[in-house]
């Protein structure tokens, strides 16, 4: 409770601050009054407290200010005003969400490069249920879950937020909650917008451009159509790209662990790799048998490294020199851990979306949607390395690519092959080109009964091709044959071709010097070098009908319910080539899949107003749902959800919901594909640092998980004129447990946890003779628990000033008690972790601040946002200084676990020139990051910084215009 009160005591105090500093627009939340734009926000109060309309969070027609589960609204004018060109980069600013995937931290991986997805309460993106006016989107990304990219936010009238568990209401996934977009289907005229951006260092080069049209057709019709392109450059790689990164900063081991008075492990800058060179590094001489010769003090060869020419020369260690990294020493510029990788992918995006309705009559619609996106995103991965022959090999006396002096020190010492730690510079980067394009077309009619009632049918088939192609990508096995080369007569051939079995032969294998840099052919290159693909097509068809309307009224409210029914049938299918069905690449291998999926589902909603118009009764009601779901993988479970909303006095409500919500596993991630590739990680059973195989992607053993929601909160909204009048607060608490809780803990955690005693993942290790590891696959598992609790508080306050303009604050802030994974060895809470180590799972800050503060006077105005990250700790798993458990001999001791906060200013301008009725031009601009605050440097998974959570650009500017007709 320590860390908890004491990140509520500085969250109260710089929620103070931020409101001073802090600046926004309408992210306007609980109640649909407030979803208007500053300069319509008198209109909107003036608008019936009780108009009927559908919320995200219920299927009943309802006032938004009522609902019983917390919904934040986010208007388009946000992101107007703050120049956001797509819609996930405007939420993944908001506190509650945690922007776990976006183009500045996919760095390596494979699958959907430069995607954008939602990750709400930190609980992973899969178990935030994306709709679109409040219908499913087909799965667009190689989790099973939503490109945000795909949808054009000129179209987005508005985003609702469901903050606490919806399952029983919308099904599967809704575990965290869910976000609905909402389309201007009404929409007239024609808006164009166009936006240029750049950063102060002349990179990250931004194009968009955006049309949106539509009109009616005769009386009854009515066509709406949207279509955007973006085109983004990124950055450049950690060296070139910025100071921080290249400061090398990462984790050098010491062992044992208080050895020279430091800890187990030292986190500094300049590391280098101690057992790695791009010419070559000549490990440990062997015998025969491949056994080390004599001791590490006195082995001859040790140490020897070569000139970019292939000549000996002797390798400068520098200080902690271990397995993997040194502090200093030779290799400044050329650790392949950091090399290579993009701070920030370049992505090109377009969509374009389309929706026509029509009244067949006067009681009855027909609407059809038709959608298509393409995204296409390019990556460079992990530069080629081997420290200790696993791929490459020992390297045979026999080999006649070894130096005569080394050669001559072999023949004199008994020395039978070598050990050559190599990394892979002179390669070149494997390089991925992925490509998204997803189709979605809807259709389906609605209308009205007797009596009120409302009903409809709709039918929606979506499909997402995907496809990546890899190029430059070593190959294993060949990387083993070509290096293992031999003399004969006047030749150097591979030594599978020269050996007396034909069975292993490879007319196409060129051998390969690895002493030097570019020392081989390019025949050698062009063999041991190859190109891959991964093509996976996700095809959706939902059936769905809905019916909703009043029973009867025991109050002036009226008993309302809605029931309907789902039915839902997935299928992923996927093709690659031959070597990277075997994993034989070094990284980014794809598989050929397959599976299917069906889902039926049946589900009632119940909205009961108890008491009204009374003595300290404004209003009480009750709310309640229930959803039976039948997979045809993993069986039947059913879900519901009780709430109730209590108005004791007009402008104050309270409210409370209860749900038990489900997620079955999807067919990603049951039955799509795995990707290799390998990281640096700290073994905590030898005390090394090994750099293992990782296997990532999915398990078809995965059961379906469930999960305990809750949430209370108070609003505070009076309704009286003045001051108090133009004041919105809401502040709630939620809790979530989930069960049997699917995800990839990743390698890291998965050693730490077995050695701790948690022996369910110990399988998943694999070690060799030695007992290094090797191998884990970090697949998806049913993990025992996962907890989340925290508090939102969201507040609004708009200010005339008189002749000065109004000024509108918005102030967002959540503040995360709890995150916690629950295994067989205890529990592990991340709330508080702000650093991003590779291999380990993602945390949270103790809490976030959002604020946004506008002035508006006339066509002008002005709009400064503010965001704050608090100070956190590096790594759950470490024990720092700041630690009362801390000594130096721990083999979990650190020298500094704590990661810096960071507040960023951005500052923007808009100006409207009216050119006639209705039509008008704005033009804008915006400064982000104004004060230039570089990320702390921290050793990262995501290159030299947690770039979830902190901006890798810096100051950066954007420029615009729209124009409506």
């Amino acid at each position: 409770m320590k860390r908890i009160s004491s990140g509520l005591d500085r969250g109260l105090s710089l929620f103070a601050v931020a409101a001073a500093l802090a600046i926004t627009t309408p992210v306007h939340a609980q109640d649909q009054e407030a979803a208007a734009a500053p300069a319509d926000a008198a209109a909107a109060e003036e608008a019936p407290a009780e108009e009927a309309i559908v919320v995200t969070g219920s299927r009943i027609a309802r006032s938004g200010f009522n609902t019983p589960t917390p919904v934040t609204v986010v208007g388009s004018e946000r992101l107007q005003l703050l120049g956001v060109t797509n819609v996930a980069d405007g939420l993944n600013q908001l506190p509650s969400f945690r922007a776990s995937g976006s183009p500045s931290n996919v760095q390596a991986a494979g699958g959907n490069v430069g995607a954008r997805i939602l990750d709400l309460r930190a609980l992973g993106a899969p178990r935030t249920l994306v709709l679109v006016d409040g219908r499913r989107f087909v799965p667009s990304t190689g989790e099973g879950t939503v490109d945000i990219n795909l949808i054009p936010s000129g179209l987005v009238q508005r985003t609702e937020v469901v903050t606490g568990g919806a399952s029983a209401v919308y099904g599967s996934d809704a575990v965290a909650g869910v976000v609905n977009f909402i389309l201007d289907r009404k929409f007239q005229g024609l808006k164009v917008e166009l936006q240029s951006g750049f950063s102060q260092r002349a990179d990250d080069v931004n194009w968009f451009g955006s049309v949106t049209g539509g009109f009616k057709i005769g009386d009854r019709g009515h066509f709406v159509i949207a279509g955007e392109y973006e085109d983004n450059s990124g950055l450049g790689g950690c060296y070139e790209a910025r100071d921080w990164c290249a400061q090398e900063r990462s984790i050098v081991g010491n062992t044992p662990a208080g050895t020279r008075g430091q800890p187990s492990s030292i986190i500094t800058s300049d590391v280098h790799v101690s057992t790695m060179s791009p010419t070559g590094l000549i490990n440990r001489s062997l015998n025969a048998a491949g056994q080390a010769i004599g001791t590490v003090a006195n082995d001859p060869l040790r140490g020897t490294t070569f000139t970019n020419s292939g000549q000996p020369t002797k390798f400068n260690y520098g200080d902690f020199a271990g397995p993997l990294f040194m502090i200093g020493g030779d290799g400044h510029g050329f650790n392949p851990f950091l090399s290579s990788l993009l701070l920030k992918v370049p992505v090109e995006r377009q969509s374009i979306y389309g929706a026509l309705s029509y009244e067949l009559a006067d009681t009855v619609d027909a609407y059809i949607d038709v959608s298509y996106g393409k995204v296409v995103g390019k990556t460079q991965s992990s530069t080629f390395r081997d420290f200790n022959g696993s791929i490459i090999g020992n390297i045979k006396i026999d080999n006649p690519f070894i130096p005569a002096s080394v050669l001559t020190t072999m023949q004199q010492n008994g020395i039978a092959q070598l050990q050559l730690g190599r990394s892979g510079f002179d390669f070149g980067s494997p390089v991925l080109i992925a490509r998204t394009e997803t189709f979605r077309i809807v259709t389906g009619l609605k209308g009205q009964l007797a009596g009120g009632w409302n009903w409809d049918l709709y039918y929606q088939y979506g499909k997402t091709n995907y496809r990546g192609d890899t190029y430059n990508n070593p190959i294993n096995a060949r990387m083993r044959n070509a290096v293992d080369a031999v003399q004969v007569g006047n030749s150097i051939v591979c030594r599978i071709n020269a050996d007396v079995s034909t069975a292993n032969d490879d007319p196409a294998c060129a051998p390969l010097n690895l002493f030097g840099s570019g020392q081989w052919s390019e025949a050698a290159r062009n063999y041991v070098t190859g190109s891959g693909f991964q093509r996976t097509v996700n095809t959706q068809h939902v059936v769905a009908a809905n019916i909703s309307g009043d029973l009867f009224s025991i109050t002036s409210r009226p008993v309302a319910i809605s029931v309907g029914g789902e039915y839902r049938h997935n299928k992923i299918a996927g093709q690659t080539d031959a070597i990277s069905q075997n994993l034989g690449f070094w990284v980014l291998n794809g598989q050929a899949v397959a599976g299917t999926q069906s889902v039926k589902e049946a589900y009632g909603e119940l909205v009961v107003p108890l008491l009204a118009d009374m003595s300290f009764v404004e209003n009480l009601e009750v709310n309640g749902a229930f959803r039976v779901t039948d997979y045809s993988d993993s069986g039947q479970v059913e879900t519901w959800k009780v709430g109730a909303t209590y108005e004791p006095v007009p402008g104050i409500r309270f409210r409370v919901t209860q749900s038990k919500d489900i997620r079955a596993p999807n067919l990603t991630e049951l039955r799509g594909p795995q990707q290799k590739s390998t990281i640096g990680l700290t073994d905590p059973v030898t005390g090394l640092q090994a750099n293992p195989v990782v296997i990532r992607g999915s398990n078809p053993n995965l059961r379906p998980e469930k999960a305990d929601s809750f949430t209370a909160g108070i609003i505070i909204a009076p309704r009286t004129g003045g001051a108090l009048g133009r004041m919105r607060l809401s502040v709630d608490y939620y809790n979530i447990q989930v069960k049997e809780a699917i995800g990839q803990l990743g390698a890291q955690t998965l050693v730490q946890r077995c050695k701790d005693g948690a022996t369910e993942f110990c399988p998943l290790i694999t070690r060799d003779a030695n007992n290094n590891v090797i191998q884990v696959n970090d697949v998806l598992v049913n993990a025992n628990q996962l907890k989340t609790r925290g508090i939102d508080v969201e507040f609004d306050y708009r200010q005339p000033i008189g002749n000065l303009g109004d000024l509108n604050l918005r102030v967002l802030s959540t503040i995360y008690m709890d995150l916690i994974t629950i295994d067989s060895a205890g529990a592990q809470e991340r709330a508080g972790q702000t650093g991003s180590r590779a291999g380990t799972l993602l945390g949270v800050p103790d809490y976030t601040i959002d604020g946004t503060l506008a002035w508006t006077k006339g066509p002008l105005t002005i709009a400064g946002q503010g965001r704050y990250i608090p100070s956190g700790g590096f790594n759950v798993a470490f024990i720092g200084p700041d630690d009362s458990r801390y000594a130096v001999t721990l083999p979990t001791s650190v020298n500094n676990n704590r990661v810096q906060g960071r507040y960023y200013l951005n500052l923007s301008a808009t100006y409207r020139i009216s050119l006639r009725e209705g039509q008008d031009l704005e033009l804008f601009g915006a400064i982000n990051n104004v004060f230039d605050r570089d990320p702390p440097a921290i050793p990262s998974g995501n290159l030299g910084t947690n770039q979830v959570l902190f901006d890798p650009i810096g100051r950066a500017f954007k420029i615009g215009a729209r124009i409506k007709l």
